[in-house]
């Protein structure tokens, strides 16, 4: 009855206001809020049990967290404010561009089956619509059937490298998102996302006569003394930090030339009548995406790119990609001197202009070691069952830190 007549005294907003009150969630877009009076208009497009079957008999999309769904679903049913958030969010997600879309909060989970499935429940209507997408567009069949599991992966890797049982964060969901909105394939060994040039990004400028690329920072970076972006674990003391400013005159571009690890506190003029400005923050990528395990030869690698380039143009022709870009912990200088010059690693890496960004450098605990081990406060325990995991851990012990690194190649 208190949930019946707080319906009749609050509009909708208010509602959801409520919600994510006694739900302890805060910083959700706006628009969310006011998408509670859909939910009773709009039900056929909610989560349901027919939905879930629906979705294992045509795309096997749980695999084998079929059952763990099913049941987090139905324990879910006896939460209402859960359950609510997650019709509201659904339908939200469903209308939304993909980056309001990534926006949606989720709270903390109450270790209820259903609390920890939360954000999968609020992707899962959006999924036939995005499968659709990518037959429009012409996605190959080979490529969208193993786009499509990506989320039974996701659940198998939030169990074993992040909440150490069967669930979704809400991390990885954001992750999802870009396949709940068809903006991101699989092809060959990689993942590729199409993207925009974050505005923290440098530009790049190509030497006319020799065709070296050089990544020169301009806007939106403040950079500790030592050159690394400000705020990465162990630069977050601003004295001697600077801004970074590019500029273009008549005869030259101006900025904070980097390497793979630093950015110069000296600006350097690069003169156009030997540079050329390439490529910059705001333009048109494709996102290149490392998964688990995969095949990271040359050949394979090799493949990948020059075929989703390919993909990408036919089946997004409004959004021609200027340049490969790529954010990760497997682009780490440190890795390549761990790993040596003969790696798949190294090779990959160094196909791109790298760059540092703010980083705490913790992507070692989500990618490499296992969920029990997902924080600082257990260095000593790690495991040390490869080389890499040897290596990592005596770095760790001695105050080092990977950080995730980003690079580009022009196209």
């Amino acid at each position: 009855m208190k949930d019946n007549d707080e319906k009749m005294t609050k509009n909708p907003a208010e509602l959801l206001h409520s919600i994510a009150a006694r739900l302890k969630i805060d910083l959700c877009p706006d628009g969310l809020y006011h998408y509670d009076v859909m939910v009773s208009r709009r039900k056929e497009e909610l989560c349901s049990f027919d939905m879930i079957r629906r979705l294992q008999d045509r795309f096997d999309l749980f695999g084998e967290f079929y059952t763990d769904v099913l049941e987090a679903w139905e324990d879910l049913q006896s939460d209402p404010d859960r359950l609510s958030w997650v019709n509201a969010a659904s339908l939200f997600i469903k209308d939304v561009p993909h980056k309001d879309a990534r926006k949606v909060c989720y709270p903390e989970t109450n270790g209820t089956r259903g609390g920890d499935m939360m954000p999968l429940f609020a992707l899962l209507p959006s999924v036939e619509e995005a499968y659709e997408e990518y037959c429009r567009r012409g996605l190959p069949q080979e490529d969208l059937d193993i786009t499509m599991q990506e989320y039974k992966i996701n659940l198998r890797i939030v169990r074993d490298h992040a909440m150490g049982r069967v669930g979704l964060n809400a991390g990885y969901a954001s992750w999802l998102c870009l396949y709940a909105k068809a903006r991101i394939f699989r092809h060959g060994s990689l993942n590729f996302e199409i993207h925009q040039s974050p505005s923290y990004c440098p530009y790049l400028l190509k030497n006319e006569q020799s065709g070296a690329i050089v990544p020169v920072f301009g806007k939106n970076m403040v950079v500790h003394r030592n050159g690394v972006p400000l705020g990465s674990y162990g630069y977050e003391d601003e004295w001697g930090s600077f801004d970074t400013y590019f500029e273009e005159n008549v005869t030259a571009y101006v900025g904070h030339p980097a390497t793979s690890r630093h950015i110069s506190r000296e600006r350097v003029a690069f003169p156009k009548n030997q540079w050329e400005l390439v490529f910059g923050p705001g333009d048109r990528d494709l996102s290149v995406h490392i998964p688990r395990k995969t095949d990271l030869s040359p050949k394979a690698v090799d493949r990948s790119l020059a075929e989703a380039v390919e993909i990408a143009n036919h089946c997004y022709p409004e959004w021609p990609p200027k340049a490969l870009y790529c954010s990760s912990w497997l682009l780490s200088p440190m890795l390549n001197e761990i790993l040596g010059k003969g790696s798949a690693i190294t090779a990959f890496s160094s196909r791109f202009e790298r760059f540092p960004r703010k980083d705490a450098g913790l992507s070692v605990f989500s990618f490499v070691f296992p969920a029990k081990f997902a924080s600082m406060e257990s260095l000593e325990e790690l495991p040390e069952n490869t080389r890499l995991e040897k290596a990592l851990k005596q770095k760790y012990l001695n105050g080092q830190r990977l950080y995730t690194t980003s690079g580009f190649i022009l196209l």
